[in-house]
């Protein structure tokens, strides 16, 4: 029994061994050929100047009215000249009037378009394809919060149903109805015009309800004399209000700010450039170096200007955003994964002539695969970097592939003793 003992003791001791010698084999292993691989996948890097500033516009605030105010215009909505942006009512009633005259002028000509049409035409069909886009608008605008376009859609799409209704009612009395329904109107137009003031613009321009104090504080004029003290003094002026809103005009606007010389010295007045918002839009804006002041006290003002997107971004004022000097697109690699390979290759006069490629190695099936690569732009723990087979001379179509870096590759970041055509398993 004590024989029988010791032999399983002696199993025991042997199989811990066992376990230890082949997990120290693997260490081993990994220590003496520690090999790490990594994805190559598509990556753009900006070369940036952050700064933070004032969006500047030609702006006009419009008077304030006592009463009952409805604003007819969209945020950021073309408006021309003689063109209204708000109703003023003088009394419930004088709204009420004004909503009963609107649904009346609606089923006029829910009325008029049933009399001109007949069942199973090609105006139907239009008709019910006009319901399918508006049932559609009203879903996107309602998702993305656009609160007063979905009351437009909605609108709409009822007076689309309602002719659709009428349409196919089979009513033998229209012409009775719009005798009765164009007599209303007239009525109800008389006196809803004495309880209504309409609010309109003299001259065309962009619709803004945003009235931030700024409109006569930071103007275009100002930006040629302006310094950095001045602009850091800025503040609104808060007699500067109005509960119908402003009028923006022409398509130009500018964005100004402070910065210092260092990051100023990056740019020059001419040049293009784009600016990217931290909030409040989501693309980049195209713009024009308008402007550099000289220094004052370590700092340049720096005025760009644009006359694209005037119209969505009314509501910015003070913001914070992204001077984008370059754009480089590649495929980003680790720095560590970056190996320059000293090999020979055949020059034009069939010579063979000692060249170092710079390049990653690859596993390709089960070997390290070098592929040369041309490096467009450094960032602090990476290379954004461009395939460049042809760096390894003249190859047939199959050499080209295989030494063509792509996104995807598994690109080997870690090893040892690694050379072209090396076996990694």
């Amino acid at each position: 029994m004590k024989e029988s003992n010791f032999v399983w003791k002696i199993l025991g001791v042997a199989g811990v061994a066992a376990v230890l010698v082949y997990f120290g084999a693997v260490l081993s292993g990994y220590l003496l050929d520690p090999l790490t691989t990594t994805v190559a996948y598509p990556y753009q890097s900006d070369e940036t100047i952050t700064v933070s500033g004032y969006l500047v516009r030609e702006e006009e605030v419009l008077p304030s009215y006592d009463g009952l105010l409805y604003i007819s215009r969209d945020e950021g909505e073309r408006v021309s000249a003689g063109g209204s942006v708000a109703v003023v009512y003088h009394s419930e009633e004088a709204l009420a009037d004004a909503q009963e005259l609107k649904q009346l002028r609606q089923q006029l000509e829910q009325l008029e378009y049933a009399q001109s049409v007949a069942s199973g035409s090609q105006e139907v069909l239009q008709l019910d394809s006009s319901i399918s886009e508006e049932i559609f608008a009203l879903k996107s605008a309602m998702e993305t919060g656009r609160y007063t376009a979905a009351e437009d859609a909605a609108e709409t799409l009822e007076t689309y149903i309602l002719k659709r209704e009428y349409t196919y009612s089979g009513e033998s009395d229209v012409e009775s109805q719009l005798e009765s329904l164009s007599s209303q109107i007239r009525t109800l137009s008389a006196t809803a015009r004495q309880g209504s003031t309409s609010v309109t613009v003299s001259q065309g321009g962009y619709y803004s309800s945003l009235v931030d104090g700024y409109e006569a504080v930071l103007t275009p004029d100002m930006l040629e004399e302006l310094t950095p003290s001045q602009l850091k003094a800025i503040a609104p002026d808060a007699s500067l209000t109005s509960n119908v809103g402003k009028i923006i005009y022409g398509s130009r606007w500018y964005y100004v700010a402070v910065l210092s010389e260092q990051d100023a010295a990056q740019l020059w007045e001419g040049e293009e450039v784009s600016l990217r918002f931290v909030s409040g839009l989501e693309q980049d804006v195209p713009m024009t170096v308008d402007r550099i002041s000289t220094a004052e006290n370590g700092q340049q003002l720096v005025v760009l200007s644009a006359d694209r997107y005037i119209s969505v971004t009314t509501l910015l004022r003070d913001q914070s955003a992204q001077i984008i000097l370059s754009s480089y697109s590649g495929i980003r690699v680790p720095k560590t994964a970056v190996r320059v390979w000293d090999t020979t290759m055949e020059n034009e006069e069939g010579e063979e002539e000692s060249v170092s490629l710079t390049g990653v190695y690859c596993r390709v099936g089960t070997m390290a695969r070098f592929k040369p690569v041309e490096i467009l732009y450094q960032g602090e723990d990476y290379y954004l970097v461009q395939a460049a087979p042809d760096q390894m001379g003249s190859l047939s179509e199959t050499g080209r592939e295989l030494r063509t870096l792509r996104s995807g590759d598994e690109i080997i970041v870690t090893a040892k003793e690694l050379y072209d055509g090396k076996v990694i398993g």
